[in-house]
């Protein structure tokens, strides 16, 4: 017989340790994500004491890309664990 199947503590640990490991994709990708903001919009590695309108509207702009970025790496993540469950 399966582990798998047959062993409800294996089973809620092995969901436990998707859960963990999705959730580490994510905070890897949003650190991944904010690095490149920084980097793109504060080219010197420090921000200004005033951030001018350039620089608001290059952090908004990233940010929204971070958003959408990971809104599609969710919806990805989620996809592939309906593909695995069928």
């Amino acid at each position: 017989m399966d582990m798998e199947s047959s062993d409800p503590n294996f089973n809620r640990f092995l969901h436990q340790l998707q859960a963990e490991t999705q959730r580490q994709r994510y905070s890897e990708q949003v650190r991944t994500l904010t690095n490149r903001c920084w980097d793109v919009c504060f080219g010197d590695s420090r921000p200004p004491g005033k951030l001018d309108s350039k620089t608001q509207t290059c952090l908004s702009n990233c940010v929204n890309r971070m958003i959408d970025s990971l809104n599609f790496i969710v919806e990805n993540i989620q996809k592939m664990d309906k593909s695995k469950l069928a």
